[in-house]
């Protein structure tokens, strides 16, 4: 838990003090709305010393706040206490290559306010231009100070190092090669910020709010423009040694194609991805209906399979074998305890979800959970939310440490 501890002969006073409310503040995080004594049993601390610190968190730092009374155990009524989620404010950016996603959160990742447009992907300076200008407008919108931004956390349509916050390659975004997102994001709005690919804040998002809530091991498949995927074991995200766990647009599924050149989509990208169903010979009867939007394309077949279009059904077939025989070699190398599929393509629902099943259980034994994203289209934005949450827990803690040592306890410690 950070914290800045201070020598000298008080030390051992002020550093205690600073690790006991930084421990409140965590508990009452997780457990609020919650009395003064029952936050005593849960941290072990003395009543007293509970007492003392909630005041110096809800008055002097503000992280704090009363809200009511609860039942009588046949005294007074207690005093209920919770985190004050209004101290800041979040910022997620799910920046896709076709929609620009923006939402507002408080520090406890309730939404404020949302937004989306048509991203801006002709150029890599217009598209960081938006993602400033978005985050600006949510704030406007939501009538907030833009100076009580803690974190933002941005999804990216790529590869990215997320040590560095820099975007390695997005195939889908012009231009964005080495792109340096996150430090020209914190040197806009002095906030940290947290930068992810787009499939990984997606299995975020299912994590924290969706079908994987209680699943440790599992995989998002973010099945859109772009073919991705977010890998969790063990609770945390599998990024890999060069960040590329999860690049599944390159998985080959006929070793005959093995010295086909497929660009930067890759095999499985080229079959699966919303710009090449359009291609295949069943679609392009309904693709000619749907003008040049090749998103509106998909939608018009999965809607076109589900009211019984031989052609629009046999796409959906043929989709669920490639998709399939993925899902079954991620198994087959991970054997996660669910899959989640997400994307453009997840709005097939079960119309493509019993044929992937059976597809996956031809091929493999340890056929996992697979389930349609209980998210929809928000499963990256809120894990956006979610990993500028995570982002801010540093300065909360800061923060909850840093108040001045009351006068009475500098009148003691100065007095020996």
């Amino acid at each position: 838990m950070p914290s800045v501890f201070v020598l000298g002969p008080d030390a051992g006073i002020l550093n205690t003090r600073r690790l006991n409310r930084q421990r409140l503040l965590e508990a009452i995080r997780r457990l609020g709305p919650i009395s003064r004594a029952d936050l005593a049993k849960r941290t072990h601390l003395s009543p007293p010393t509970v007492s003392a610190l909630v005041e110096e968190l809800v008055g002097e730092a503000g992280l704090l706040r009363e809200v009511g009374v609860g039942a009588s155990s046949g005294g007074r009524p207690p005093i209920l206490l919770e985190f004050n989620a209004d101290y800041g404010c979040l910022a997620g950016v799910d920046l896709g290559s076709r929609t620009a996603r923006f939402a507002l959160a408080d520090l406890q990742g309730h939404v404020l306010a949302r937004h989306q447009e048509r991203t801006r992907a002709d150029s890599c300076d217009a598209a960081i231009d938006q993602v400033m200008q978005g985050i600006e407008a949510l704030f406007r919108k939501a009538g907030r100070d833009l100076r009580k931004l803690f974190a933002i956390g941005i999804g990216a349509p790529g590869m990215t190092d997320v040590t560095t916050g820099r975007v390695i390659s997005a195939a889908n975004l012009a231009g964005w090669t080495n792109v340096p997102l996150r430090d020209m994001v914190e040197a806009r709005f002095h906030a940290p910020v947290h930068v992810d690919n787009d499939a990984n804040m997606a299995a975020l998002g299912e994590r924290w709010q969706g079908a994987a809530r209680t699943t440790s091991d599992f995989v998002f498949l973010a099945l859109g423009a772009g073919v991705g995927a977010g890998v969790v074991i063990g609770g945390r995200l599998h990024r890999g040694h060069h960040w590329y766990a999860g690049e599944i647009s390159r998985m080959t599924l006929d070793y005959r194609d093995w010295q086909v050149d497929f660009g930067q989509s890759g095999y499985l990208e080229s079959r699966i991805g919303a710009a090449a169903i359009p291609e295949w010979a069943h679609a392009r009867r309904l693709f000619a209906r749907a003008g040049q939007d090749r998103e509106a394309c998909v939608r018009m077949i999965i809607d076109a399979a589900r009211q019984g279009d031989a052609d629009a059904a046999a796409v959906v077939d043929e989709l669920a074998v490639f998709l399939g025989t993925a899902v079954a070699n991620i198994v087959a190398v991970l054997d996660p305890g669910l899959v989640v599929i997400g994307g453009g393509l997840s709005h097939a629902g079960d119309l493509l979800l019993e044929p992937v099943r059976r597809v996956v259980r031809q091929i493999v034994p340890n056929v996992p959970a697979i389930e349609i994203s209980a998210l929809g289209d928000d499963a990256q934005l809120l894990g956006s939310v979610y990993s500028a949450m995570e982002a801010a827990e540093a300065r909360l803690f800061a923060i909850a440490g840093s108040p001045g040592m009351p006068p009475q306890v500098a009148s003691r410690a100065s007095s020996r």
